[in-house]
């Protein structure tokens, strides 16, 4: 597997994401990014609580066979260190989510609010992750105005923020394929790039592209590409 990593600031005074790729054994592996809540103080802490959390969980558990519980566990206690911190900071803080554990031919899809999980192959799209946010569930309810999307746009349903979780995490398993490619994108990037224009580029290639939106960008950005 090929692993392409990259996180800017844009145009913001400090980068509130955070991502981590860990190989735990030949077949087996993390690649996960957080994003900071906006709105809220300490974004840089309590997405760095998260990964490093859901990281250090896995690690001691990968050998245990039951991924999809492990993940959700991990989870769980990431949630529980950010209002930990909460607490220990007495401000507001949290963070949305996206990862994939991958063993061997499954890639074990999770994520809570707006992080984006894309899967290719061929250059075709089989798989990209519903964000938890307030639009995605006005459009089940109806039409959504360009208003709405303005003023609600941001806005997310699901994250770690400390708060009890009303519903067991999805995790979509994803069968792989060689050749097959996955992103992780944290809002910063995918309302600005299409993922499916990245597929093809050179790690260098990449370098460059991403460079040159860090001044042109809003919002902090971050990439994982993988290629199978």
């Amino acid at each position: 597997m090929k692993i392409y990593s990259f996180s800017g600031k844009g145009n913001r005074e400090i980068n509130e994401d955070y991502y981590a790729n860990i190989e735990f054994c030949e077949h087996s592996s993390l690649h996960v990014i957080a994003d900071g809540i906006g709105g809220y103080s300490y974004g840089e802490v309590a997405a760095q609580t998260a990964v490093s959390t859901i990281v250090n969980y896995l690690s001691e558990k990968y050998q245990v066979p039951d991924i999809e519980k492990n993940i959700r566990e991990s989870l769980l206690q990431a949630n529980e260190q950010i209002r930990i911190k909460q607490k220990e900071l007495h401000s507001k803080l949290g963070a949305t989510i996206a990862g994939v554990y991958i063993n061997r031919e499954i890639a074990y899809a999770f994520w809570l609010g707006d992080v984006q999980i894309f899967h290719f192959r061929n250059q075709e799209l089989l798989f990209v992750s519903e964000n938890h946010s307030l639009i995605n569930e006005m459009k089940k309810n109806g039409v959504v105005s360009s208003k709405d999307i303005e003023r609600f746009g941001n806005i997310v349903t699901k994250s770690l923020s400390g708060v009890v979780f009303e519903e067991e995490i999805k995790i979509s398993p994803l069968k792989l394929e060689c050749n097959d490619c996955i992103f992780l994108c944290s809002d910063g990037l995918y309302r600005r790039i299409d993922p499916r224009l990245l597929i093809s580029q050179t790690n260098s290639e990449l370098d460059e592209k991403m460079k040159a939106h860090d001044a042109s960008v809003e919002d902090n950005y971050t990439l994982i590409r993988l290629i199978m």
